[in-house]
């Protein structure tokens, strides 16, 4: 990969880690004073600045994997990283397919969304019945019985960032040879 081109992918990991950051102070403002719909509107634009993150990490379904491997690899970011999955986000942003499919499987349509609790704070909810779950003890999202831990992932950002701020730093081309 040209340095020139990775110099603006790593920037633009920079840029969504940042986004990452900001959501999550946004998430624990929010469980302060007990505002919901803001912790799930923090929430959300986590998962897709994550999800934006693993996009140009992996490329979309993961189709650019290899190319994109001198990104990961110029940043210590492996394939096992907290930043590859995406699931989770894409519940959230198709949240009317899920719906759909919801309405199809479930049979009593209890519909438990938007939730701030444990998974053993659900009980004789059916998993087809949970939608957006947040519990903030464990920093896990769960949805439709999937769990995706945040904690790991803003944890994974904190390590890379030091990394990927310096390799932003660096110049954008290839210095010529000495003599």
């Amino acid at each position: 990969m040209e340095t020139m081109l990775l110099r603006i992918f790593q920037g633009q990991v920079l840029l969504q880690c940042r986004f990452v950051l900001l959501a999550s102070h946004e998430v624990n403002s929010a469980l302060l004073t007990g505002d919901t719909t803001r912790c799930f509107y923090a929430l959300q634009n986590l998962l897709n600045a994550a999800a934006s993150i693993s996009k140009t990490l992996w490329g979309q379904r993961g189709e650019r994997e290899e190319e994109r491997k001198p990104i990961r690899e110029s940043i210590g970011i492996s394939n096992d990283s907290p930043l590859k999955p995406i699931g989770i986000r894409n519940d959230f942003e198709h949240f009317d397919e899920r719906l759909e499919k919801w309405w199809k499987k479930s049979k009593h349509h209890n519909y438990f969304d938007l939730n701030l609790s444990s998974r053993t704070g659900i009980v004789g909810v059916s998993e087809v019945d949970w939608f957006r779950n947040f519990d903030p003890q464990t920093g896990e999202v769960m949805f439709w019985g999937t769990d995706f831990n945040l904690n790991l992932l803003v944890k994974e950002i904190m390590v890379i960032l030091p990394k990927l701020t310096a390799e932003v730093r660096k110049p954008s081309w290839e210095m010529p040879p000495k003599l």
